[in-house]
């Protein structure tokens, strides 16, 4: 388990963009979408190794419920949150992300 966990400072951004979104669709999905982050993002610092590596290199879950997934990476001991990302857009969009941190 790394022992230092690092957001990149779009990370909130995405969380609240997206959760604002949804709450626009119906009151309170933004915070079952918030929710889940949480829960994914706990999940990942928990055991970052088990999660699937993209095209890119980055790590990344999917989030239940949302077409949503949750971007990281591992580098050495240290774990990078790098965003928020929804399916339909495209990952490598977000190896610029990890050259900005």
């Amino acid at each position: 388990m790394p022992s230092n966990v690092r957001y990149h400072p779009l990370f909130d951004y995405d969380v609240r963009e997206a959760a604002r979104w949804y709450d626009q669709r119906s009151m309170g999905l933004g915070d079952a979408f918030v929710a889940i982050v949480r829960q994914s993002t706990a999940n990942v610092i928990a055991d970052p190794e088990r999660f699937a590596r993209s095209t890119s290199g980055c790590r990344y879950v999917r989030l239940p419920r949302f077409a949503y997934v949750l971007l990281f990476d591992v580098i050495d001991d240290e774990l990078l949150m790098l965003g928020v990302l929804h399916t339909a857009r495209s990952i490598e969009k977000w190896r610029e992300r990890l050259a900005e941190i």
